[in-house]
């Protein structure tokens, strides 16, 4: 299985290259990752100015490394439709991220818009992230990870898009392991208003996790509870709900 990675903690992030290490053990490895941190950089691509590439590993290592001076996007997009065009990847994982993407957190993530990427190749895809990285923990997950793409996506064919969570300890096993509805992460205090020492505002993005639940078992909820969450995502954000209600107002306007 050819495996193309990627992350947004950029191209020296160990739960990235821990986790390529390991996966090349039993599957050809390509990583395409960001020169430079990308965190919360979301879909966002790179148009005003060119792109780099750096190579990081010889052509004959498993696995190779490239590093792109640009954003997790930007480094799917070239590694999919350019570097890999004629070897194309048969699954995109991205990751392992240092810090939760839960909920409508995925919005924003750099993580979840690189596995996002798959979905435009018809190429399924895996986000993977840790609610507090350490190596220890990295060799906790490796195994279920690799235990994972083999039975979902080798033996299963399965074809989407999945985000998947673990929480900073505990066990990594099927039993733990959860395929729950996406939740709302909800913040307040979100405006961090300072006075710097000439007197001047500024201002930091920040926010306070707020403990709001949801009407139904989500990602959110089971992941602070200690387990190993899975959405499955899309890239498509049409509300069907709302379209419906949207078409009779029309009719009846236009009538």
């Amino acid at each position: 299985m050819h495996i193309l990675m990627c992350n947004d903690d950029g191209i020296l992030a160990p739960g990235l290259r821990r986790l390529a290490e390991y996966l090349s053990q039993y599957h050809r490895v390509t990583v395409v990752a960001p020169a430079t941190e990308q965190s919360a950089k979301s879909h966002a691509l790179t148009t005003e100015v060119p792109l780099k590439l750096e190579v990081h590993s010889e052509d004959s290592s498993n696995p190779r490394l490239y590093a792109l001076t640009g954003t997790p996007s930007d480094c799917m997009k070239f590694g999919l439709s350019y570097l890999l065009a004629d070897d194309m990847p048969d699954l995109v994982v991205s990751g392992i991220n240092h810090g939760f993407n839960l909920g409508s957190d995925v919005l924003y993530s750099g993580t979840v818009s690189a596995a996002m990427e798959s979905c435009f190749y018809g190429i399924p895809g895996l986000a993977l992230s840790v609610e507090r990285y350490s190596d220890d923990r990295g060799d906790e997950m490796h195994p279920f990870i690799g235990e994972f793409i083999k039975t979902i996506f080798e033996n299963y064919k399965f074809m989407g898009l999945l985000n998947v969570n673990f929480p900073k300890e505990g066990p990594c096993d099927w039993d733990h392991f959860k395929i729950v509805s996406q939740g709302v992460q909800r913040y307040s205090n979100i405006i961090d208003a300072r006075i710097n020492s000439r007197g001047q505002d500024y201002y930091w993005l920040a926010g306070d996790l707020d403990d709001g639940k949801d009407d139904m078992p989500t990602d959110v909820e089971l992941a602070r509870k200690g387990y190993i969450t899975g959405v499955t995502l899309t890239w498509k954000q049409q509300n069907d709900e709302d379209m419906h209600i949207l078409k009779n107002i029309i009719h009846v306007v236009s009538s």
